[in-house]
């Protein structure tokens, strides 16, 4: 009896391994067609706007600042009138007939200046340049940060492939891992990482759907004998 039983469970062992091992293969093949590593940092580095050739740029740039010339331009304009008059109550000095003693005077007044000055000494340093390695730092930073999710995800997911849980409680738990890891990529790539796995799945699910049958076309022969001897 108890060989009976043991002959039983290998049979069933063996014909259950080529059904599990197709499984495993189709699940793995579904995790290659999600987004690379590659392509979740360069979605994250888009998101933040940052990359190594940008800051390279800001690097040159805050370099050569200082041979730009600092260019002020300023100027004004004045205008005033004074009128002075007087009344001349001695007798004796003019004649009656011009009595009045007037002074005017008045004037308009233009200036403009211009500076041109340029900082010599940034050109041997210039402190803006550790502003922008700062940024530098942020690059490796997404780099890391996204890569190490990307494969814990990946990691979660093989292993629910090759050893799927047996009990409710951990397939729950280990699917709301996946979702959170999947949403923290998501985040960092702003929004980009959930549309790209549901592009492809949409994607993959027209490459396996299967294509309509067209009816074949009868003659009218066959007609004829399908007529004369019906099924």
């Amino acid at each position: 009896m108890i060989r009976i039983l043991v002959l039983a469970l290998v049979a069933l062992s063996l014909a259950a391994g080529p059904a599990a091992a197709d499984g495993v293969e189709a699940g793995l093949a579904k995790l290659k067609a999600e987004p690379t590593v590659r392509d979740v940092q360069e979605a994250a580095l888009r998101y933040f706007r940052v990359n190594s050739a940008q800051i390279e740029s800001m690097r040159s740039r805050a370099r050569i600042k200082a041979l730009a010339p600092v260019i002020e331009f300023s100027g004004g304009y004045t205008r005033s009138d004074l009128d002075d008059v007087s009344t001349n109550m001695q007798y004796g000095f003019g004649t009656l007939e011009e009595p009045w003693v007037a002074r005017i005077s008045g004037g308009v007044g233009w200036n403009a200046r211009a500076k041109m000055s340029i900082n010599l000494p940034q050109l041997v340093f210039n402190p803006e340049e550790l502003d922008v390695a700062s940024l530098a730092g942020l690059v490796e930073g997404l780099l890391k940060e996204s890569t190490r999710l990307y494969f814990m995800r990946r990691r979660l997911q093989v292993d629910m492939l090759l050893t799927p849980p047996t009990d409710r409680a951990t397939l729950l738990s280990k699917n709301l891992r996946i979702e959170e890891l999947t949403g923290l990529i998501d985040a960092m790539s702003g929004g980009w990482f959930q549309q790209e796995l549901d592009r492809r799945a949409r994607r993959s699910a027209k490459k396996g759907a299967p294509a309509a049958r067209t009816p074949k076309a009868e003659n009218p022969q066959e007609r004829q004998t399908k007529r004369a001897f019906p099924r």
